[in-house]
């Protein structure tokens, strides 16, 4: 049996993967993919502090993702109209256009793993790294 730690690094490593070779569009990395999905279950629109508060995201890192869906045309970012000192990321046209299908496929991943995971989160964390890890070998 793995530790926690090795748990969540083969979940993680497996899962990005799988993100990576199915999104559309494919140009969206699994990060941004996250971000989109998560500003579009939110009314299309999300302060950047608690995007990266959601992912536990240092800001760097968010920053960047931010960017790339910024330069790719997914999203805008502007000051917010209350409190200027917070980021707004809000969906582009392209970003909302994006936003369903890669929303669904985040969801299908996500109950699949539930499925997996059963009724005991603890034990169920270790069944489903030990499938994606066993599903990594084989490919």
């Amino acid at each position: 049996m793995h530790t926690v730690a090795a748990n969540a690094y083969i979940a993680y490593r497996s899962l990005r993967g799988r993100l990576a070779g199915t999104i559309w569009p494919p140009e969206l990395d699994p990060l941004c993919a996250l971000v989109v999905r998560l500003v579009w279950l939110n009314g299309s629109s999300q302060v950047a502090d608690d995007i990266r508060a959601e992912f536990a995201l240092p800001r760097s890192t968010l920053s960047s993702a931010l960017r790339r869906l910024e330069d790719r045309g997914y999203i805008r970012r502007h000051a917010n109209s209350i409190d200027a000192r917070y980021v707004v990321v809000a969906l582009t046209r392209k970003g909302r256009t994006a936003a369903p299908a890669v929303t669904q496929l985040i969801n299908d991943l996500e109950r699949d793993v539930r499925d997996a995971a059963g009724d005991d989160p603890p034990r169920g964390f270790d069944k489903v790294a030990t499938i994606l890890a066993a599903m990594d070998e084989e490919a």
